[in-house]
């Protein structure tokens, strides 16, 4: 082979690692906003400035929702604990088969569900307007 096969091969996993970098760091950058965050598919925590995606599910921490009962709606009986936990939040600590949230920060009332097999099976949940 010639020479100048080997001088171009030594270059290629230097140029697909900037490549690679360059994409990540454009992907960091569009989920650090909102509307990345909503294109992502994730949901957009105002108090900390960060979005949580499905991996929060994986990475164990969906963070803390400033008003969960808005997003009751997005959670349906039989729907998984991990769907539950990535539209409502972290629940508050010690949850097993049952678990809470706050209603929001301003409000005293409280979110309860009820699991069984990982699966929802009951959400009191209050309307939201």
């Amino acid at each position: 082979m010639n020479a100048s096969f080997f001088r171009r091969r030594r270059y290629l996993l230097p140029v697909l690692m900037s490549a690679t970098t360059v994409f990540g760091l454009a992907c960091w950058a569009i989920l650090a906003t909102e509307p990345g965050c909503l294109v992502a598919q994730g949901h957009w925590s105002s108090g900390a400035g960060k979005c949580h995606t499905r991996l929060c599910l994986l990475q164990g921490d969906c963070g803390e929702m400033a008003s969960p009962a808005a997003a009751c709606d997005k959670v349906r009986i039989g729907d998984s604990r991990g769907r539950v936990y990535f539209h409502l939040g972290d629940p508050l600590p010690g949850a097993g088969d049952e678990a809470e949230w706050p209603e929001g920060k301003a409000d005293n009332g409280m979110i309860h569900a009820r699991f069984e097999n990982e699966r929802l099976v009951s959400l009191a949940c209050p309307v939201t307007p």
